[in-house]
């Protein structure tokens, strides 16, 4: 039976690991912060390192493609280091890349603690799943939820708080802004110490060598979920890149910040519906094929659409985005045991963010090449429909404790 919230009776449910949970929605809101107080904050790190637009652009970029490449060394670190030791190391790493980045005027410096900075979230991204076995061992599901939805909150904080809130703080130095982000990191960093010495014996990831060629790159079970999670990514990063490109095309630019309000808003309100409701749907086919096909309608209906409606089928199609993201690095901890959980998560993951990082570079190289502004979303469409074979092909049974 599926090792998940679904499996205790009302009876026999044991209670909810409060500071468990707490903790992890901390470490969410971290997963992908640190990332998104660049954008913001990119005219006046233009300006005092005379940087161009690709430059800056790469400020955001090369977090994700250092994310993605590092998965396999991020699941070696944490093999040796534990789970919650890994985690811990990771987020100290953030935190001090993160900060680096506004105690330099030196693009080569800034870059550089921008890998490092991702080097430390793919350990995060590895252990987080791999720590729900140990935290909340019978709320895998809700875990799960949970520090989704504080990686969905940093998303909007970082993106929407980060101008009107602390580089006002800042007095408008944008180095300062950094600094005041990276603060923070540093508490938990310090709460997630004190759990671990005041815990039992930190988990490691037990090695399971009889499965761990499963577990590889030739693996189907990591294409077959890899594929539908590079969707859900690919679709949210292509729709946040070229919104303002579509909808000035359609004479529509007076819509941007209401679209983009809304559209950042959705995941929110999904990761939220989750939490609340959404556990029961953890490793069942049905709910991800629903939202993967509600997801695509959304942006067709975003693109064949205008005004209103437009914006009504860009909202649903975010909130089935992140529902599905949800259930999907929801996964790994339900369907393997011991090592396979980080490997699992980091082979989906690389898999996800390497072909989520390409195919919007293609739909822009598209639209610049036929003039057409439609044409950036229309790669990434095509392949979330091509996505559902995956869904619908992807295994979805745990282990047997004989495997694990």
């Amino acid at each position: 039976m599926l090792p998940s919230d679904t499996t205790a009776t009302p009876t026999s449910r044991p209670r909810l690991p409060w500071l468990a949970l707490i903790l992890l929605w901390l470490v969410g809101v971290y997963l992908r912060l640190p990332i998104l107080i660049a954008p913001p904050l990119a005219g006046e790190i233009a300006g005092a390192l005379d940087l161009g637009s690709a430059a800056v652009g790469a400020l955001t970029t090369v977090p994700y493609v250092v994310l993605a490449l590092s998965m396999m060394l991020a699941v070696r670190v944490t093999r040796r280091l534990g789970v919650l030791p890994a985690l811990i190391a990771a987020l100290a790493v953030v935190a001090l890349g993160s900060g680096a980045r506004g105690l330099t005027l030196s693009a080569p410096v800034l870059f550089g603690a921008s890998i490092v900075m991702g080097l430390g979230l793919a350990v995060m991204q590895v252990t987080l799943p791999a720590l729900l076995r140990d935290w909340t061992p019978h709320h895998l599901a809700l875990g799960s939820a949970v520090y989704l939805n504080g990686m969905t909150v940093g998303e909007l904080i970082g993106a929407g708080g980060t101008r009107p809130v602390v580089l006002v703080l800042a007095g408008g130095d944008w180095q300062l802004a950094m600094l005041y982000w990276s603060l923070p990191a540093l508490v938990i960093v310090l709460l997630l110490g004190l759990r671990l010495f005041a815990g039992p014996r930190p988990a490691t990831l037990a090695p399971t060598p009889t499965r761990r060629r499963s577990r590889g790159w030739r693996s189907p079970r990591v294409w077959l979920l890899g594929l539908p999670l590079a969707a859900t990514i690919g679709l949210y990063m292509a729709t946040n890149a070229y919104m303002s490109l579509v909808l000035g095309a359609r004479g529509e630019s007076d819509r941007l910040a209401l679209a983009l309000l809304l559209y950042n808003a959705s995941p929110l309100a999904a990761s939220l519906s989750m939490i609340l409701r959404g556990r029961r749907w953890v490793a069942t086919r049905t709910p991800l094929l629903v939202c993967g096909v509600l997801s695509v309608a959304g942006m067709l209906g975003f693109l064949g659409l205008d005004g209103w409606p437009a914006l009504l089928a860009l909202i649903l199609s975010g909130f089935c985005i992140t529902l599905e993201l949800t259930l999907l690095m929801a996964l790994p901890p339900c369907l393997e045991r011991g090592e396979g959980v980080a490997s699992l998560t980091a082979g989906i993951s690389f898999v996800g963010y390497s072909v989520a990082f390409v195919m919007p570079l293609i739909g822009g190289w598209l639209a610049e090449v036929f003039g057409h502004a439609e044409l950036s979303l229309w790669p990434m469409v095509v392949f979330a429909v091509a996505s559902l074979w995956a869904l619908r092909r992807a295994p979805l049974t745990p282990l047997s404790p004989a495997q694990a």
